[in-house]
């Protein structure tokens, strides 16, 4: 068995990613690991023999299609949010990533643990893929021994610390709310007062029924309709899923909205 997935990569792949979404639909508590299961399970087949592993092309196209995926999604929201407070919020990310270069610089001296595997753990806890691929990138090019053990360390770190990547801003948001009480009502009505806002921002689940509203993808209705709102999580029978522009709803699927209360009311009277 095993020497057939070494000698087809391409069924290792469709296992893998197989395995990995049954994986994730698991919850425990609440709570799914999600796509994430993916890399897991692959690292678990890969723990099984070394000699499973991917050609180079399969992880570079990959990272392709994800890196041209997210700047196509967060590009014209990144540069929208350089005219109010983007010169603020990128300083404050180039010193968390400052920050946590500094945290895993210590561990790595106090531990000892090797290079590899510190820049491993640093694009896991930014849950940073391309920096991963980077890193494989320049081992590629410049390690001449031990270049299989070296590839495998920053794999390792980023698998490592991913789930604390994911899971960490989540603890430390809510840790932050409390120490510094932040009360989001007050913050909705300083917006208000200043004219960023004229109406009290909710959210609402919306049922989805009528059939009108199932042919017509998201990024159509809010531009016909004049809608200024943001569709959030879909919820289609037993699946969880999030709202993009090009998103279809299906009768009885569960939309979560947020919104103005005006607009919301005229949203909720349209879907449900």
């Amino acid at each position: 068995m095993i020497q057939i997935l070494v000698d087809n990569p391409l069924l290792t792949l469709a296992i893998v990613a197989a395995l990995g979404y049954a994986v994730g639909q698991i919850r425990i508590a609440g709570t799914s690991l999600g796509v994430a299961a993916v890399l897991f399970v692959g690292l678990f087949f890969g723990a099984i023999d070394p000699r499973l592993k991917l050609p180079d092309i399969i992880y570079l196209i990959g990272l392709v299609v994800f890196v041209y995926m997210i700047g196509l999604s967060s590009g014209p929201t990144f540069f929208r949010s350089l005219r109010r407070q983007g010169v603020r919020d990128n300083l404050l990310c180039v010193g968390m990533l400052l920050a946590g270069a500094a945290l895993l610089v210590v561990l790595q001296r106090v531990l000892g643990m090797r290079p590899a595997l510190v820049a491993g753990m640093f694009a896991g806890s930014f849950t940073n893929t391309p920096a991963l691929a980077s890193i494989l990138d320049y081992i590629r090019s410049s390690a001449t021994a031990g270049r299989e053990q070296l590839l495998a360390e920053p794999v390792v770190g980023y698998s490592a610390t991913y789930i604390i990547g994911v899971i960490g801003p989540m603890l430390a948001m809510l840790v932050a709310r409390r120490i510094w009480h932040v009360d989001y009502a007050r913050e909705a009505d300083t917006l208000r007062a200043e004219g960023f806002i004229s109406d009290r921002i909710v959210q609402r689940t919306v049922r989805i029924t009528h059939d009108e509203i199932t042919r017509k993808p998201v990024e159509q209705l809010t531009m016909a309709n004049q809608w200024d709102v943001v569709f959030g999580r879909v919820q289609r029978h037993d699946r969880l899923m999030l709202a993009s522009g090009q998103t279809s709803f299906e009768p009885g699927d569960v939309v979560s909205v947020i919104g103005s209360a005006t607009t919301l009311d005229l949203v909720t009277a349209a879907l449900g």
